[in-house]
């Protein structure tokens, strides 16, 4: 019987683009938050890493640490991890897509609230609560 290890070396395709995927999530994780969070989207294509941002100023400070960025990756496949990946370049753009912006909600919700008429069940056991209960009964009838 297989078990689960033979079975991912003979379908390596999708096995492969998780693994990518998983290094690409790593990568990013190392980077510092004011890059990350800058990120639109990052992938590989041979052995080059493209990274999308989101402004030009990113981009530029993206190629300032670049030998950074390689440090990391040399890192990262020191400790085992990414080892079926191998990348030699790194590459930034700037995408210009108007990100979209959630839409506001409008301050002006009208509801309506039913009238209150006093009539419900008293199913209290305890005689302080069935009083206070009366009590509230009564404030309802009044205010009617």
């Amino acid at each position: 019987m297989k078990n689960i290890k033979d079975i991912l070396k003979h379908t390596p395709l999708p096995y492969d683009k998780i693994k990518t995927q998983r290094c690409l999530i790593l990568i990013t994780s190392c980077l510092p938050i004011h890059i990350k969070n800058n990120i639109s989207y990052m992938y590989l294509k041979g052995e080059t890493l493209h990274f999308a941002t989101k402004h030009p100023a990113i981009n530029f400070e993206l190629y300032q640490k670049l030998a950074d960025i390689k440090m990391i990756l040399k890192a990262i496949q020191l400790k085992k991890r990414c080892l079926s990946i191998k990348i030699t370049n790194i590459k930034a753009y700037t995408t210009y897509k108007k990100e979209k912006t959630p839409s506001k909600i409008s301050t002006d919700i009208k509801f309506y609230i039913q009238k209150l008429n006093g009539n419900f069940e008293n199913k209290a056991k305890n005689k302080k609560i069935t009083q206070k209960f009366e009590e509230i009964r009564e404030i309802i009838k009044n205010k009617n």
